[in-house]
């Protein structure tokens, strides 16, 4: 199978601002409930941009592969890219306003998502796995001796709550950590303080600059981390305590999949062919994550996350199912969904056995 071409002219980019603009000047943004069952508001039954939606991490390094590679390049209609990182708008929200044709998210958004009864499925998954717990090595040690009695240990010692940074309460993230500490270590809300935070750069400097003492997170900090040799360790990894645990998936607009069915095909089949080139050739891999990442990434930093045990890259939605319902009864424990939403609601394996058969 054909794992794509060396990048060239590239798709289209913009800002999220230049996106909302661009399809406010189109006729109106149109509201989630509208949008059900309408057609296309890129033009009438036609659709003339396929707008992507994404950030340059790791839960979607599928669509960063597929981008530096071009491999979106010789799709009818244009593919429009926008990097949502450091914008003021939110892809799901501009999902939801009509703005967003594919959309790259958390398993977590997703299913709320569906749970307000946004058009669009999920279509692909891209990884299982992919966060680890990271702690001080004061705590990891404490946590080798006493388990989930340690979180008690160290308030006696130190006189507080041992302090987590990580992402909002909608995000994978966070349900995954609360999944652990509620779930698997029966510690509960009141044994720790989580402070929720916007960014994996806020997450990470607020346990570099020691306001934290652990966090949930996802590559490449992890192995970052232990390159620098930083007084931190993993204690756990999500595929831990939850077996085929979700993170990024592709989420793609009913429009898409249902009036315009080759193009879903092919967006798929591409999704396919990055994954193979990330387990196959990680190396190349490398090398998409590097230059999103920019500076802030080296290429043999790069390549370690993208081989890194934590993460195991797919695209068939079906192996993040069983992980899903678990995130499910967990966001309803924790008051994140007021009714409960069936997974055949949120996944459409369909295109994905169309385009590997």
């Amino acid at each position: 199978m054909d794992l794509g071409k060396p990048k060239k002219s590239g798709v289209q980019s913009g800002t999220a601002s230049a996106t909302r603009r661009r399809f406010l000047k189109a006729g109106g943004v149109a509201t989630a409930s509208g949008l059900a069952g309408c057609g296309s508001v890129l033009g009438g039954s036609g659709l003339e941009t396929l707008s992507v939606a994404y950030k340059p991490i790791f839960p979607f390094l599928q669509f960063l592969v597929m981008d530096e590679r071009d491999a979106l390049s010789d799709i009818d209609p244009s593919v429009e890219a926008t990097n949502f990182a450091n914008q003021g708008l939110n892809i799901v929200s501009a999902y939801s306003d009509g703005d967003v044709d594919v959309a790259f998210v958390g398993i977590t958004p997703a299913i709320r998502m569906k749970h307000e009864g946004i058009p669009g499925k999920v279509t692909a998954a891209n990884q299982t796995g992919g966060f680890a717990v990271v702690t001080s090595e004061e705590f990891a040690a404490l946590y080798d001796e006493h388990g989930a009695d340690a979180f008690a240990e160290f308030r006696a010692r130190h006189g507080r709550r041992f302090r987590f940074s990580t992402f909002p309460k909608g995000s994978v993230a966070y349900v995954l950590l609360r999944q652990w500490l509620d779930e698997e270590l029966g510690v509960g809300a009141d044994g720790v303080e989580v402070e929720n935070m916007a960014g994996l750069g806020p997450v990470r400097r607020s346990l570099l600059s020691g306001n934290a003492d652990g966090t949930l997170i996802m590559e490449p900090i992890p192995t970052v981390l232990d390159a620098r040799d930083a007084p931190f360790r993993r204690i756990t990894r999500a595929g831990a305590f939850m077996s085929d645990s979700p993170g990024g998936v592709m989420f793609m607009h009913d429009r898409v999949r249902d009036d315009h069915p080759e193009v879903a095909n092919a967006v798929v089949r591409e999704h396919v062919n990055a994954t193979e080139l990330i387990t196959e050739r990680p190396a190349e891999a490398a090398r998409a994550v590097s230059s999103a990442f920019g500076d802030r990434l080296s290429r043999d930093l790069a390549e370690q996350a993208v081989r890194s045990p934590l993460s195991s890259y797919v695209s068939d939605p079906r192996a993040i199912v069983d992980g899903t319902e678990v995130c499910i009864e967990r966001m309803r424990a924790l008051g994140q969904l007021s009714d409960p939403v069936g997974t055949d609601e949120i996944f459409d394996p369909s295109v994905y056995r169309d385009v590997t058969s």
